[in-house]
Order: C-alpha cells, then structure tokens, then sequence
C-alpha cells in the first residue's frame, strides 16, 4: 500500500493538523503533523506509545512535566498514557513525522 500526504484530508485541531497516513488493525499507524500554535494546546493522552520525529521548524514538546527543544532532526518517545503537547517557536510551523505503536 503506497499513500501520498496529498491525498489525505487534514483533521483541524486548534493548535495543529494532522493526516493519518498508515492506519490498520495491527496496532501501528503513522501520520504527519503540523503545530501552528505559539502557546502549548490541549493536551493529548495516547493508550499506546507514541514516537515524533520533527522535519522542520523549531519549537518546544512538553511530555509528562518536561519542556524539551525540538528542531529539525529531533526524535522523541513518547510512553503510553503520557501527557503531551507541542508548540512552535518563531515564524515555521512544527512538521512532525509521528507512528503509534501497540504495547
């Protein structure tokens, strides 16, 4: 199965959009994402793990009770049940590259 981001419709959310790009009943999805918002939005909670990896723009991702810099390049993990957020900092939405996986 080959997907094209282009051909996914986007889900709005008020600090970002998101494609789900691979999704399946195997308990493993990827998907892109672009975070908009200068302030941290709503927080998310996942029962699975979460990984997000970032390929432009800079900015912050809070995960659980840390704030860590993220940039080009950056990858996080993310535990399940884990509170997460992401924002940008300066001018460039945050793209991410994000895949959820079964525990």
């Amino acid at each position: 199965m080959i997907v094209h981001e282009q051909e996914v419709r986007k889900n709005i959310y008020s600090d970002r959009w998101s494609k789900d790009l691979i999704t399946g009943d195997s308990g493993f999805s990827m998907g892109v994402a672009e975070y908009d918002a200068v302030e941290f939005g709503p927080v998310q909670v996942h029962d699975d793990q979460e990984a997000v990896y970032v390929i432009s723009g800079v900015g912050e991702i809070r995960i659980g009770d840390k704030v860590y810099p993220i940039r080009p390049g950056s990858a996080a993990y993310i535990p399940p049940g884990t509170e997460h957020a992401t924002r940008r900092i300066g001018d460039v939405p945050v793209k991410v590259v994000y895949a959820h996986g079964a525990v």
